[in-house]
């Protein structure tokens, strides 16, 4: 018999306005998810002097601990979508969040919560560590365990916006390793000039030929073709 690791667990994230469109939370050192129930006594003469209890409520929060690293000089794009709510109200101070067993376990869980953010170390001799706490806004649902479904690239944003013909375009998302061939990459529905796979959320592409105007990118991997994302390019 074996103990299994902590370390098996994934965390994903998603926007309110995408909740389909799953992001990798990469970096995690420490994962705590627990759900805590709030019980009423219900202590009464048939008990016969022994405690009784009911749970009326109950409540979840998953605290993520993550190195904050770099690839191609971005951060990770799953910890950026949950930076860029934690000042938000509504919607936009909240996240779609899931955890599951990477090895195919029954632990698999989701749903909506509100984000809270905080660097946790900050001396001159440690790494940049963070702490992503992800509070709980209504009902945690057990899912089916997502770990084994092929996952298509997702894309997350595109920069500089207006690129013209032969200039660089950095695209940010998850899923790339797997991009080969001249189809790969295409902006505007036409192959890119170039393109090379910086890593698996990180792809800088060469601008093909076009016109000024509204150019989509997709990316496509061998399980299929990402959502297209907005663009704009120039001429």
């Amino acid at each position: 018999m074996t103990t299994a690791l902590a370390r098996r667990f994934k965390l994903d994230v998603s926007s309110i306005a995408n909740p389909t469109v799953w992001v990798p939370f990469k970096g995690i050192n420490d994962l705590n998810t627990p759900v805590t129930p709030n019980l009423q006594a219900a202590d009464d003469y048939d008990t016969n002097g022994w405690s009784s209890f009911e749970k009326t409520m109950q409540g979840w929060v998953v605290t993520a601990k993550a190195l904050r690293k770099t690839s191609g000089g971005t951060f990770d794009p799953g910890q950026e979508l949950v930076r860029g709510q934690q000042l938000g109200f509504g919607d936009a101070g909240r996240v779609n969040v899931r955890w599951y067993d990477r090895n195919g376990g029954p632990e698999a869980f989701q749903g909506v919560a509100i984000v809270g953010w905080a660097p946790s170390k900050t001396g001159v001799a440690d790494l940049d560590e963070i702490t992503a706490t992800f509070t709980g806004d209504g009902i945690l649902a057990p899912i089916s365990n997502p770990f084994s479904d092929p996952l298509v690239p997702v894309l997350l944003g595109a920069t500089p916006s207006g690129a013209a013909a032969g200039s660089m375009v950095q695209i940010t998302g998850s899923g790339f390793a797997g991009v080969t061939g001249a189809t790969g990459v295409k902006i505007g529905g036409t192959n890119a000039s170039s393109y090379f796979v910086v890593s698996d959320n990180v792809i800088v592409a060469i601008m093909p030929a076009g016109s000024a105007g509204s150019a989509p990118i997709t990316v496509t991997n061998p399980t299929g073709t990402s959502t297209a994302l907005p663009y704009t390019r120039g001429a």
